[in-house]
């Protein structure tokens, strides 16, 4: 995959969540610029599913625990076609299918309601339990992975600990974590609210714990193959990233990890809105658009995801035909339906 091609996806990103705080005169902007390059490879060459089928029960899944960065997700989803501009361009609006905070919404990529921090990491060790419990039943093919993406004020929280301690206690390999490492909370630095050692604190619960260059996308590759690859335990690829990576002044010089990026508008700051957006390859007349040669790429790894999955679901029909009996209790199980019961 070209390299400059996949900078550009990530900015493109990064552009998108700058525009549609600034154009609702609300949210949080910086958090997205920070992890834009993760989502960008997640999305683009780990993440398993249908776009044409998104409630597919054997898909990837992904769990946002900060959500707030609420317009992270929107812009990767954008990108993937699951919104339209006019959706994007109606962040936190009444009445808009993109609010402030998340809310589940399947059928375009949100598999959880967020906001309280913490909650979605829990959320999704709850789904990597189900998967596991599948697995045990039906086999090893049902071997699809939960994603997770938590910021610094998320693992903070207490029910995180107990979230964090159960995942390493039953071994859930098939949960991988990415904690948005970037030192920022809302008012502060973390360094004044926490000293604790977040890698010796997840290694010390049986967790495999990676950490990387966030805005590396070679070590973000790498450390989502090797956590792919594990068999034994849940891993947390801990990302060192930039609050407002990419954001400048009027003069063009940088202004990146700043506590005022983290909650507003970046015109409310020290950074200037357009010479932001001209910085990350955006034109600020038009901010809501899908860069061409991005564009281009995501086009193709749209058919590159149907084709996978059609591929798995071929494999899935054949194990139905060779086990009738255990794809009867399956599609009992999926269909969300009690069995009849007679209590006399």
């Amino acid at each position: 995959m070209n390299k400059e091609i996949n900078l550009q996806a990530a900015d493109n990103i990064r552009a998108l969540a700058v525009a549609m705080v600034e154009k609702a005169k609300s949210g949080h902007p910086g958090g997205p610029m920070g992890g834009a390059d993760f989502m960008h490879i997640l999305y683009s060459e780990f993440f398993n599913y249908d776009p044409s089928d998104m409630t597919w029960p054997f898909r990837d899944r992904f769990f946002m625990d900060a959500g707030h960065l609420s317009t992270l997700m929107y812009a990767q989803y954008y990108l993937l076609g699951n919104y339209e501009k006019d959706d994007i361009a109606n962040f936190r609006q009444w009445g808009s299918i993109t609010p402030g905070h998340p809310e589940v919404d399947v059928k375009r990529g949100i598999e959880n309601t967020s906001g309280p921090l913490g909650q979605g990491h829990t959320m999704g060790i709850g789904a990597a339990v189900a998967a596991k419990f599948l697995q045990a039943r039906f086999g090893k093919w049902m071997d699809h992975k939960i994603y997770g993406f938590i910021s610094d004020g998320g693992i903070q929280e207490e029910i995180s600990q107990g979230a964090g301690r159960i995942a390493g206690h039953l071994g859930l390999n098939n949960f991988i974590m990415f904690f948005d490492s970037n030192d920022v909370q809302l008012s502060t630095m973390t360094d004044e609210v926490t000293t604790e050692d977040t890698a010796m604190k997840y290694r010390s619960w049986g967790w495999k714990v990676i950490t990387i260059d966030g805005h590396n996308h070679d070590e973000i590759r790498k450390a989502l193959t090797e956590a792919n690859a594990e068999t034994e335990k849940p891993t947390l690829i801990i990302g060192k990233t930039i609050m407002g990576k990419g954001c400048v002044t009027a003069d063009g010089s940088m202004f990146e990890g700043h506590c005022e990026l983290h909650g507003q508008p970046i015109g409310n700051t020290g950074a200037d809105y357009e010479k932001t957006l001209e910085n990350l390859g955006a034109d600020p007349k038009n901010p809501f658009e899908v860069y061409a040669d991005v564009e281009t790429l995501y086009k193709g790894i749209l058919e590159s995801k149907k084709a996978d999955a059609a591929v798995k679901k071929s494999e899935i029909n054949a194990w139905r035909r060779a086990n009738e009996g255990l794809a009867a209790k399956l599609d009992r199980f999926l269909s969300g339906k009690l069995p009849d019961l007679n209590f006399e």
